[in-house]
């Protein structure tokens, strides 16, 4: 991975050269609409304009991500906050039987390296990205089937997993990444957790799985109880989800009531390589606002994979977006402290929601 491909920002350098051009920027995407005169007429006191399409972004974005990290870094200047570096590895999805996984194994201990220089303490890997999440790019259904099988890892007792503990030790790294764990009875998609120290954390086992044969009869799925996992690491407690899981408000909500200060959300989302898709940086932003959490939405990136990982802060503004299909390292400097107090959210829950579908139309007032 070149210097380049490490990121710390939205987009590329076109994002980072409009945010820098100001306010002047923006007047002139907004161009052609009135600022004057009373609301809902132009200055003309003609019919304000109608849109179908959308207004330019790019400088609005780049902006507001500006003004995010600026809160971000005077909030780490002030007594009690708690500085963390999150990174997300963009990695590209490979497999390739065992070869392909001690391949992938390499690969990640170089970033781990890369990240260490870099500052990093939390990072996140996307989903399966160990053995390499099967898609039909890779082969059928059957062939994911015995790939997963043959490439779990039994937790206590592997190589692959030993030298991830040891590279987090080493790089004094927390670490949360894609396996296929192997029990006496089953095969999980699972998210293993490393501490900073090298102690082993546990798991996150994909809860539910997404429902097409490349998961579904290979993988077993754990009860839906299961769905809040979270971990005290040496940065601060973290809530994981595992891709489709991910897509699940409740159990996102779930893991913020049991104290999660930062949700780390590994994916091998499918989708538009050259495009990217909007469905993660959606779901990230609003988890993140709605909940006051930190997120680090790692993706995969690959031929069928959307990429575009992404970090935020508890205001739902990105820190950070990486392509749709390079792989790179996004890098975001954040304040655990900032996110302590949500009570204005976590005061007003509806913990227990009634259905009215069989009641009377509800009417607003």
């Amino acid at each position: 991975m070149k210097r380049r491909d490490l990121l710390r920002g939205i987009g590329l350098t076109t994002a980072v050269a409009v945010a820098n051009r100001g306010a002047a920027a923006v007047r002139s995407a907004a161009s052609g609409i009135s600022v004057e005169g009373e609301a809902g007429k132009s200055a003309a006191g003609k019919p304000i304009p109608a849109s179908r399409g959308l207004h330019p972004q790019e400088a609005l974005q780049a902006q507001r991500t500006a003004r995010a990290q600026k809160e971000i870094a005077e909030s780490l200047a002030k007594e009690g906050a708690r500085p963390v570096s999150a990174g997300a590895y963009q990695m590209w999805n490979h497999c390739g039987g065992e070869e392909g996984k001690r391949n992938n194994l390499e690969r990640m201990l170089r970033l781990v390296e890369q990240a260490q220089r870099e500052g990093v303490q939390l990072l996140a890997f996307p989903e399966m990205c160990l053995p390499g999440y099967f898609t039909p790019v890779s082969g059928s259904a059957e062939e994911a089937a015995q790939a997963n099988r043959a490439l779990a890892d039994t937790v206590g007792d592997s190589v692959y997993l030993s030298r991830l503990q040891e590279a987090a030790d080493k790089a004094k790294m927390a670490l949360v990444f894609g396996f296929a764990e192997k029990t006496k009875t089953q095969i999980y998609n699972c998210a293993g957790v490393i501490n900073a120290d090298g102690r082993w954390l546990g798991v996150r086992r994909k809860n539910p799985l997404y429902p097409w044969p490349y998961e579904v009869g290979i993988f077993a799925e754990p009860p839906a109880t299961a769905r809040s996992t979270i971990f005290d690491t040496a940065i601060g407690r973290i809530g994981v989800s595992v891709c489709f899981d991910g897509e699940f408000a409740e159990s996102v909500r779930q893991m913020r009531l049991d104290g999660a200060e930062l949700l780390v959300w590994i994916n091998a989302a499918c989708g538009n390589s050259t495009l990217g898709n909007a469905q993660r940086l959606n779901s990230a932003g609003a988890y993140a606002q709605a909940n006051q959490l930190w997120i680090i939405c790692c993706n995969c990136a690959a031929p069928n994979s959307s990429g575009t990982s992404s970090i935020y802060p508890p205001s739902g503004e990105p820190l950070v977006i990486l392509s749709p299909d390079k792989e790179e390292l996004g890098i975001a400097s954040i304040n655990l402290a900032m996110n302590k107090d949500w009570s204005i959210w976590k005061d007003r829950l509806a913990r227990e929601v009634t259905s009215q579908e069989n009641g009377p139309t509800p009417r607003g007032v």
